[in-house]
């Protein structure tokens, strides 16, 4: 297959994937977000101001979002899962662009764009009922702008990203030392200002017309109870099924959490912990920048992206199942020796959300056996990604991963022997 067709084929797989989609198991929407975005969305085009005049727990752009697919006369449903799958092809695409900036060959290439493609199969069909692989397309492509040098391109798309979800917000130290690395830690500084910058700036209508309302959206995701998905919640229930110490269920915040001084104390636990995940996955990083170059500190970049990612899902007191969405497509593209690892984790770690939702989560909100046995093997297998992903030193060290190292000296040194072969005489 030539290159050439390779992006072809990617987003022809998507449309497949997404048209299977549509019948059978997948077609069997249980739990839905849907009903929520089109209420915003009408709200906002009958005049209403989103925190001001109706509460909403999403950031601007993903209002923004709700109201646009609201705009177009048909069903709102068929409308937002076509601009769903338009975010999937892109997302599909910027992995087949990052990939090639990382030297990967054809083959890895062609892996991660398929393993984007075919997704949806895997982790069902909140993938059209959600608007996470919008955050995922914003930044895969913010990725791609990262390691290609793009970086005014990269910290827009950090800024509409952080506009979308709050998330790619533990994302900005890696940026930083990546750019510092690459540029100066002057330029890096600037870059992150742009990108809050725009970020505030999307806010600042809102925050004006209703400060208080505005402020909601960070103060709803802070005082969210124990997510009944988290790692911290299945230990929880775990336990609860060892010694029966007497969980509750409470469903607010648009979800089911964990009530309870137990599940408040896990929840702060976990809280601090990603906090540290975040300065450790920095930190390896930061050292392991000090010894590569091009295409060696990209690939770490990549890497630490994943990790960081990971590190929020595994560590976080709220771990819905569309979050899985944000690990493409860093999670897909891990160079060195743990990365088809890395990938064949995500898969599977999709794969076990998918067969508990939304078939069996009530089940699971029930603390049934099958799908508490599900939800445990799931997180393990984010704790098990973090480690596959962590930005080993090793992977931005000249000739690492094997053909990827050995491709890259190549052409260093064919580039050396042309400019000798030019210029220099005997």
């Amino acid at each position: 297959m030539t290159p050439r067709r390779v992006p072809w084929m990617v987003v022809g797989l998507a449309v497949v994937v997404w048209v299977v989609m549509q019948f059978g198991w997948y077609a069997d929407a249980v739990i839905t977000d849907i009903p929520v975005y089109r209420e915003a969305g009408e709200a906002m085009l009958d005049g209403r101001i989103p925190y001001r005049d109706f509460s909403l727990e999403y950031p601007p752009l993903a209002a923004a979002l709700f109201a646009l697919v609201a705009l177009v006369p048909l069903p709102y449903a068929g409308v937002f899962s076509v601009v769903m799958l338009l975010c999937l092809i892109a997302t599909a695409l910027s992995a087949l662009a990052i990939a090639r900036e990382l030297d990967l060959g054809a083959g890895r290439q062609l892996l991660a764009g398929v393993a984007v493609a075919v997704s949806p199969l895997l982790i069902g069909n909140l993938v059209e009922s959600r608007f996470d692989l919008l955050l995922a397309a914003l930044m895969g492509w913010m990725i791609w702008a990262m390691v290609a040098g793009r970086w005014q391109l990269a910290w827009t798309l950090f800024g509409l990203a952080t506009l979308a979800k709050l998330i790619p917000l533990i994302l900005a130290p890696v940026l930083v030392l990546f750019q510092r690395h690459r540029e100066g830690l002057a330029r890096a500084l600037a870059g992150l200002v742009g990108g809050v910058g725009l970020a505030a700036a999307g806010v600042l209508p809102f925050l004006v017309a209703s400060p208080g309302g505005t402020w909601d959206i960070a103060r709803y995701h802070l005082e969210r109870p124990l997510q009944v998905e988290s790692i911290g919640s299945a230990y929880l229930i775990l336990l609860d099924k060892l010694a029966d110490i007497g969980l509750a269920v409470e469903n607010s915040y648009g979800s089911q959490g964990l009530s309870g001084d137990g599940a408040a104390a896990i929840a702060a636990i976990s809280s601090a912990v990603l906090v540290v995940l975040v300065a450790a996955v920095a930190i390896t990083f930061a050292l392991g920048l000090r010894r590569s170059r091009a295409p060696g500190d990209a690939r770490l970049l990549v890497a630490a992206v994943a990790a960081t990612l990971a590190a929020g899902l595994a560590a976080g007191k709220v771990l819905s199942p569309q979050f899985l969405l944000w690990l493409m497509p860093a999670a897909f593209l891990i160079a060195g020796r743990y990365g088809r690892a890395a990938l064949g984790i995500a898969l599977a770690a999709f794969l076990a959300t998918g067969i508990y939702f939304p078939h069996r989560y009530w089940d699971l909100v029930a603390f049934d056996a099958l799908p508490v046995v599900l939800l445990l093997i799931r997180d393990a297998l984010l704790i098990a990604l973090v480690a596959a992903c962590w930005p080993r030193p090793h992977i931005g060290e000249r000739g690492d991963a094997g053909p990827l190292g050995r491709a890259s000296e190549a052409r260093e040194g064919r580039a050396e022997r042309a400019v000798a072969a030019r210029y220099l005489t005997d």
